[in-house]
């Protein structure tokens, strides 16, 4: 497995199951299933349509903690770092991997009240601040069908939605371009989540506090404060294409290679009141 992800790099920055079978020498049913097992994990994505293979965000952060002075020096990494050091919470960055939010890498809280939370742990897309987050900067046709997905997979009918109202929820959650809510989890657990700048051909990430909602409620906007400065100091976005003239209607599992990101006017929407 290690060796699959060893294989890409500039010179292979994806593959299809049978260029990885021919390099690695290993049968086409064993890599194709090593590469289905790391798509599901969050390792890898999966383009459907070139039916290709390209390494994700949580393989640039393998191996992080090992030696940071050779591995922590990234703009996105040391702003999580920031936002740690500064707020005293626990911090997380996310992504929307296989139709869930995955936290890719967490920095435990320093407070004596911080919030647990493990690198690697699923929650759901449609029910947490940063995934509905991540789901309101793609474009609306993508949102509509990622919806239809989410609530068909839904096995509780309390907790599926209408998608006309949501979709409307998440076009006005992408002009805002964050969240504060004090009760955002079943442990009773707050949350306040920014979106990173977005970066062409890089899944979306959002950044987030964890904290109880005691916490939230108090230092909500202080917080949310101190994160959008730090993503101010994040390399710029690089110019995103004009939209294609024909769109595809089929949403992929994680919306990479499909949805294009909608130009987002988030740094001119500062905090005004609390968003629950």
């Amino acid at each position: 497995m290690l060796e699959i992800l060893e294989y890409f790099d500039r010179d292979h920055p994806s593959a299809t199951v049978m260029d990885m079978s021919r390099a690695l020498a290993y049968p086409q049913s064993s890599t194709s299933e090593l590469l289905r097992s790391l798509t599901r994990l969050g390792y890898l994505h999966y383009n459907r349509y070139r039916r290709t293979y390209s390494p994700k965000a949580r393989v640039a952060l393998l191996g992080s903690w090992v030696d940071p002075a050779l591995f922590r020096g990234g703009t996105v990494l040391g702003a999580v770092d920031k936002v740690a050091e500064l707020v005293g919470e626990t911090v997380l960055l996310s992504t929307a991997a296989n139709y869930l939010l995955q936290h890719l890498h967490v920095v435990p809280g320093a407070s004596e009240q911080a919030v647990l939370e493990h690198a690697g742990r699923d929650e759901s897309l449609l029910h947490s601040p940063q995934g509905r987050l991540i789901l309101s900067s793609y474009r609306d046709m993508h949102i509509r069908s990622a919806l239809h997905r989410l609530n068909a997979e839904e096995p509780d009918p309390e907790r599926r939605v209408r998608i006309s109202e949501r979709l409307q929820e998440l076009v006005e959650l992408r002009k805002q371009g964050w969240l504060i809510e004090p009760e955002a989890r079943d442990d009773g657990a707050g949350v306040v989540t920014i979106l990173l700048p977005p970066r062409r051909g890089v899944e979306r990430l959002a950044l987030s506090v964890l904290a109880t909602r005691e916490t939230i409620e108090t230092r909500g906007e202080e917080i949310l404060a101190i994160m959008l400065q730090e993503r101010d100091h994040i390399l710029p976005q690089a110019p995103s294409p004009p939209p294609p003239t024909v769109m595809r209607a089929t949403i992929s599992s994680d919306f990479e290679g499909l949805a294009e990101v909608v130009g987002s006017s988030q740094d001119n929407h500062r905090p005004r009141a609390l968003v629950a």
